[in-house]
């Protein structure tokens, strides 16, 4: 792909699924950079930046964050992306001891947060299985009466 593409506010829309107010909102709210704009003043998205929307999408729809959870995350992936930076322009090694251990501990919140929307979901899961299996046994109950009901009616006639 074209890494260097400036994507109209409707192709990616239409790429992503979305709509173009949900663009303008995610930069309204800085989970995207402000997006550069032509001379006509509309929006140009290149590819990070859509990458990016793609990732919040990720996170939104397949683990069911909201929108301040995931700019937490985004604020946490940033501030990591910049010590890695750092830490390749080789600074002092307490410096690099720092960071590390800063990234480690925004990655442990990072996981525990999943964990416990993971425990949750396996919670809400288990509710859901045990209504299951009653209303499938009760529905095996139901079947079984109404065949006793048209084996009688067929020995009556």
């Amino acid at each position: 792909m074209d890494r260097d593409k400036a994507w109209t506010v409707e192709a990616v829309a239409e790429r992503l699924g979305i709509t173009p107010r949900t663009l303008h909102y995610y930069e309204e709210k800085g989970l995207i950079p402000e997006v550069p704009r032509t001379p006509g003043g509309h929006r140009v998205y290149d590819e990070d930046t859509i990458e990016r929307i793609e990732h919040i999408l990720r996170l939104k729809e397949a683990l069911g964050y909201s929108l301040q959870e995931i700019r937490s995350i985004l604020s946490t992936e940033d501030q990591l992306k910049a010590y890695r930076a750092r830490i390749a322009e080789g600074q002092e090694p307490e410096h690099n001891v720092q960071m590390l251990s800063e990234s480690v501990r925004l990655l442990e919140d990072v996981v525990r947060h999943i964990d416990e929307k993971m425990l949750r979901l396996g919670s809400m899961r288990e509710h859901y299985m045990d209504r299951l299996a009653r209303i499938r046994a009760r529905l095996e109950r139901e079947e079984e009466a109404t065949k006793a009901i048209e084996f009688q009616d067929q020995k009556g006639e």
